[in-house]
């Protein structure tokens, strides 16, 4: 008797997912759109997709287009593959509520490239590095074009209609004028309490902590010093347990007036 009888696989509930970020591709019903690079090579020789199989197109900018692919070309050694697919239907999809832009210290290594990906699959609507008086790391354009990719592949992986942008590094006397109430991370502060706007800024500091001095200028600016959890994390752990406390708070309470739904193009 074989004691491990292969199991067959189970068809995945969802359908592969294309990027067009960057694309400028418009997406109406019916047309028929080429796809070539990463995406097309991926789709056929990766995920193996034959013509009639359903896709998933994500413009990064709202718009999420079903799509069937018609079929696949090899257009040569160097240029790759190509297929071609048949938009079906079209929808915009708001951006996630509330929008949440996060500015922390950068972590270490590949610590930092986790932590994008992490905020990413929660619904942050941006990040970006921000210098405060125990920053210890201060990444270069290169790195940051790097988390531009990072940023691409997780909204395919979890199907967010919006891409989650990377924003220049801000120093932390510019924190003060960002757009929004400002929710700082620390120790010292109370748990979240919603504030049912539809953005804010999410700051988390370095692993050394923010100084008295700073947290004394954020008190008197009017941010709010708030505690997400009983222990000391590190800034990755933070950011993502932060901004996914504060949605999932937010959405419970639900958005004030004025938030646009979902809607299908034509």
């Amino acid at each position: 008797m074989d004691l491990f009888p292969e199991i067959p696989e189970l068809a995945s509930p969802y359908m592969h997912r294309i990027s067009l970020a960057n694309s400028g591709e418009p997406l109406q019903r019916g047309e028929c759109v080429r796809i070539t690079g990463d995406e097309a090579r991926h789709a056929v020789k990766v995920k193996r997709l034959e013509p009639g199989e359903r896709i998933e197109l994500l413009t990064g900018s709202g718009l999420i287009a079903e799509a069937s692919m018609v079929g696949a070309e090899k257009l040569g050694k160097k240029d790759g593959w190509a297929i071609d697919v048949r938009v079906e239907s079209v929808r915009r999809a708001p951006p996630v509520y509330p929008q949440i832009d996060v500015r922390s210290a950068v972590p270490k290594g590949p610590r930092l490239e986790e932590m994008v990906d992490q905020l990413s699959q929660i619904g942050a609507t941006s990040w970006g590095p921000l210098i405060s008086e125990r920053s210890v790391v201060n990444p270069r354009e290169g790195k940051l074009d790097r988390l531009e990719r990072i940023c691409e592949e997780s909204a395919k992986q979890c199907g967010r209609a919006w891409l989650m942008r990377v924003e220049p590094t801000l120093q932390f006397k510019d924190l003060l004028d960002a757009p929004g109430p400002i929710v700082v991370a620390d120790q010292s502060g109370e748990p979240y309490k919603p504030l049912r706007v539809q953005r804010l800024t999410l700051a988390v500091g370095p692993e050394g902590g923010w100084t008295s001095a700073e947290l004394e200028l954020l008190r008197r600016s009017g941010a709010r010093i708030t505690r997400f959890g009983s222990h000391v994390m590190r800034v990755e752990t933070a950011a993502a347990a932060a901004c996914a406390i504060i949605m999932d708070l937010e959405q419970r309470h639900g958005p004030p007036p004025g938030i646009p739904g979902e809607e299908a193009s034509p």
